[in-house]
């Protein structure tokens, strides 16, 4: 619908239909009519009779034009306005017959044309009147040639210029009347609004000026002749009607919303002001309509907005500008979680300075407002404390500008963020069980304890102590009992440690004590204390039971600036005092058990990594079809000085450098690169257990396994029982991650490490792999051959498949066979090999010769 210029020019029908209604307000049109009337007889009537007496000369006109003229002096200042027209015109009967008496012809003729014009031509419209005037004229002129050839022009000269004033007035009295009309639409039509009246006793519109066509699509015409249950909506025509009922029994106006009916089918929200006229013929009301749609829809979105905030969790303060002469703002506008922080209703703070209603807000707050109200720039800040009358919580905060000048406050509750990222970042550098630091921690505070030290020139002292009998209580108790050990211990060494200093726990039970300013002598005398409360009895379980420590002792700057370097020569002092039968011992290179081998062999682990690795691969055999389709991976050094080197000499090396997880990839990448070469076969991989602590494990195994386009269930992933039993809780996730891969899990060494039921069922396992002690033995141990048993008949019971390692001879197979086991490997089968040499294994049966030795067998 589109809008027009309300000083547009108006077209003929719309002219014409304004001035019928404006000539259809009969009071307006009767004053107009008794105003037109007088101007008449005053204009026209005197130099008519005058006119008259001196073309006519008579006693009796005379006598008429005399009593003409004071009637019409009577009429026109004595007689009341709504009967002038009446006199007057029974004044013009009478002159009319006094005329006729002197000459019918003339007067009739003269008389009648004229009155015609100067009462009736101005109700039509000037172009009429000037019309009927000049046929007046003419017709007088036409009669006074007729009748009185030689004085008719004179009496024709005095008619037209006394009509002639006369019609210019009617005319300037039409133009007004024009005029007053074509203001008062065109202010109707400058504002976007519909005026209307109607009779009370139809509801049709009598009249309705405005924007109609702009606000219903109907013309002004089209929407008079509507019904009012047309106009209005349905759902809003009862209360509409009770609205116009309540206008017309009241004085005063009445205003109200509701719904018209467009000619699209649409609604328009409009607010109308209604109110009773009284007039002439009765009651009428009219009504002013504007269209609130666009008013309507902002409502909207502002209740809307307003149950956003009433909702929103978050607590928000709007406070008022602030004036120059104000020091304390004003609360406009807190939302019910604001309330329930400051532990009072929205209407207690609303309207009140912030400084009284909201005293315990920080002055941190009511600097960032002076700031924002000085500056008009956003104010965010983090982590604030504050003390509210409910609670003392950490909020981040921000100061908004508003468009009016006002100050939005949000606040966001991070209370429990914060706590979280305090119990994660205590985590990931707090061992969970005994509080104290972590490996990580202690590597932190130790290369910062360095720098000091080169800084101060001082020095500083490290002890690393593994408890000497923590397997097997362990072992013997429980892992339980084995934890609340370690936390006893760790409590002992806390309490007999300055604050300064720093003990830690770097996993089972290794513990490590950095001390300030130590030298080699008190250094000793720390690690007395440590032994002596160590060896204090332990009650576990109503046992009294006494350990022993092992502690290796370096000193910075002497032994080292380098925190790894340091931890290594500790480890190698506390491996010569466990070798010693435990206590202290202060590093010693030439102490070392491998003194310069071991040192060079650590620095060149690189090499190890890099290039120098190689896998041996030993078959496993399946007892009852005689065949080997499953290889285990063992790692070798390929030293280019020392030759071929066994785990035994570099695990531990790799361990202590923190190089162990990355050697456990390179060895699953070969393992890899192995199974492609060998299609179908299975490989087994050996995984320390710090490798299953790596959250990314299994994603790693699966994008190696993806890109070489191995299937996941050729890898198996062996892991020793006392490692996988040590700390399941941690590293069950990650178990349960790679089984869902497809690989395969097995617990390997198994019987020799304390497993309870409820873990190995809980663990998602495979396969067992029966420790070699129990096999090599069971031939002549009954009792090794009892666990033995026990251990297929358990893995059985489980779903597992068993397999004994470390075969030797042929009466162990055979006893093996009788017991159910389902596979088995040893040097009885094959030493392990390169790739090459196990190639030609794969696949085929074995055969036991004469003398009890394996013979394989060549391909059919």
């Amino acid at each position: 619908m589109s809008l027009r210029s309300p000083f547009a020019r108006r077209s003929g029908d719309d002219f014409d239909t304004l001035v019928e209604e404006w000539t259809l307000d009969s009071a307006a049109a009767r004053d107009r009519t008794v105003d037109l009337v007088r101007t008449a007889h005053v204009a026209i009537g005197p130099p008519v009779v005058m006119s008259c007496m001196w073309l006519f000369p008579g006693n009796s006109l005379t006598i008429a034009a005399v009593i003409y003229m004071l009637s019409l002096v009577v009429v026109v200042f004595f007689v009341q306005r709504t009967s002038q027209v009446g006199w007057l015109a029974a004044f013009d009967v009478i002159i009319i017959g006094f005329a006729s008496a002197t000459d019918p012809v003339l007067w009739v003729v003269l008389l009648t044309p004229t009155l015609a014009a100067t009462t009736g031509g101005w109700l039509v419209s000037h172009r009429v009147t000037w019309m009927l005037w000049a046929l007046a004229s003419a017709w007088t002129g036409l009669a006074g040639a007729l009748t009185e050839a030689e004085r008719w022009p004179v009496v024709w000269a005095i008619f037209v210029g006394t009509s002639m004033a006369l019609h210019r007035n009617n005319v300037e009295i039409i133009d007004q009347g024009r005029v007053g009309v074509l203001r008062v639409t065109d202010l109707i039509d400058s504002l976007p609004v519909i005026v209307w009246e109607s009779d009370p006793a139809t509801g049709r519109l009598t009249r309705a000026l405005g924007w109609v066509e702009d606000m219903v699509g109907f013309s002004p015409a089209a929407w008079r002749t509507l019904t009012i249950d047309r106009r209005i909506h349905r759902d809003d025509l009862r209360t509409y009607l009770d609205s116009t009922d309540a206008a017309m029994e009241s004085d005063q106006p009445t205003v109200h919303e509701f719904r018209l009916n467009a000619a699209d089918g649409s609604a328009r929200v409009v607010r109308e002001v209604l109110r009773r006229v009284d007039g002439p013929t009765g009651p009428r009301l009219r009504g002013v309509v504007l269209d609130i749609s666009d008013e309507v829809a902002v409502r909207a979105a502002v209740d809307r907005l307003a149950a956003v905030i009433d909702r929103q969790v978050e607590p928000l303060l709007v406070i008022a500008p602030r004036a120059d002469h104000v020091d304390d703002p004003v609360v406009l506008q807190a939302n019910p979680a604001f309330a329930r922080m400051a532990d009072a209703d929205p209407a207690d703070i609303e309207g009140r300075p912030v400084g009284v209603v909201l005293p315990w807000l920080p002055k941190t707050v009511l600097s960032d407002l002076d700031e924002q109200a000085r500056t008009k720039r956003d104010v965010e800040r983090e982590n604030l404390r504050i003390v509210t009358p409910t609670a003392t919580r950490i909020y981040d905060y921000a100061l908004v500008g508003l468009p009016d000048g006002s100050t939005a406050v949000e606040f966001k509750d991070v209370t429990d963020r914060q706590e979280a990222t305090e119990t994660i970042r205590h985590q990931a550098f707090h061992d969970p069980l005994t509080g104290l630091p972590n490996r990580a921690l202690l590597f932190d505070r130790l290369s910062h304890a360095l720098a000091r030290i080169g800084r101060d020139e001082t020095t500083l002292g490290l002890l690393l102590m593994d408890l000497d009998e923590f397997k097997e209580i362990n072992d013997t108790l429980g892992h339980g009992y084995g934890d609340d050990l370690l936390t006893i211990i760790a409590h002992r060494l806390n309490q007999i440690t300055r604050e300064l200093d720093t003990v830690s726990r770097l996993g089972g039970d290794e513990f490590a004590m950095v001390i300030a300013g130590a030298d080699d002598e008190t250094l000793s005398h720390v690690a007395a204390r440590v032994v002596e409360v160590v060896r204090e009895p332990v009650n576990l379980g109503g046992i009294d039971v006494e350990v022993s420590v092992s502690i290796g002792g370096t000193v910075a700057p002497v032994h080292g600036r380098d925190p790894h370097g340091l931890l290594q020569h500790a480890d190698v002092a506390m491996y010569s005092a466990k070798r010693s039968g435990g206590g202290f011992r202060l590093y010693v290179p030439d102490d070392d058990r491998h003194t310069r081998d071991r040192l060079e062999l650590m620095g060149e682990l690189r090499n190890l990594l890099d290039t120098e690795l190689e896998l041996r691969f030993q078959p496993k055999v399946d007892i009852h079809t005689g065949r080997a389709t499953e290889l285990e991976a063992l790692a070798r050094w390929q030293h280019p000085e020392r030759g071929l080197l066994g785990p035994e000499q570099f695990l531990e090396l790799c361990e202590v450098s923190g190089l162990i997880g990355e050697l456990t990839y390179r060895v699953i990448d070969l393992a890899i690169e192995a199974m492609v070469d060998l299609p179908g076969t299975r490989v087994a991989v050996n995984v320390p257990v710090r490798n299953l602590y790596q959250r990314k494990l299994p994603e790693q195994l699966a994008e190696r396994l993806e890109a070489a386009g191995v299937a996941p269930e050729r890898l198996i992933l062996e892991i020793t029982e006392r490692e996988v039993m040590e700390d399941h809780r941690a590293i069950f996730d990650v178990l349960e991650a790679i089984d869902r891969l497809g690989i395969c899990i097995s617990i390997d060494d198994f019987g020799t490490g304390f497993s309870s039921l409820t873990h190995l069922r809980r663990l998602p396992v495979r396969e067992i792999k029966i420790d070699q002690s129990f096999i090599s033995g069971m031939v002549a141990n009954e009792n090794d051959r009892i666990i033995a048993r026990s251990i297929i008949d358990l893995g059985h019971n489980l779903g597992h498949r068993v397999v004994a390692e470390g075969v030797q001879d042929r009466e162990t197979l055979d006893l093996l066979r009788d017991l159910g086991c389902d596979a088995a490997q040893g040097f009885f089968f094959s030493r392990p090999g390169s790739l090459a040499e196990v190639r030609a294994l794969l696949d085929l049966g074995f055969a036991i010769s004469e003398d009890g030795s394996v013979r394989w067998l060549t391909p059919s």
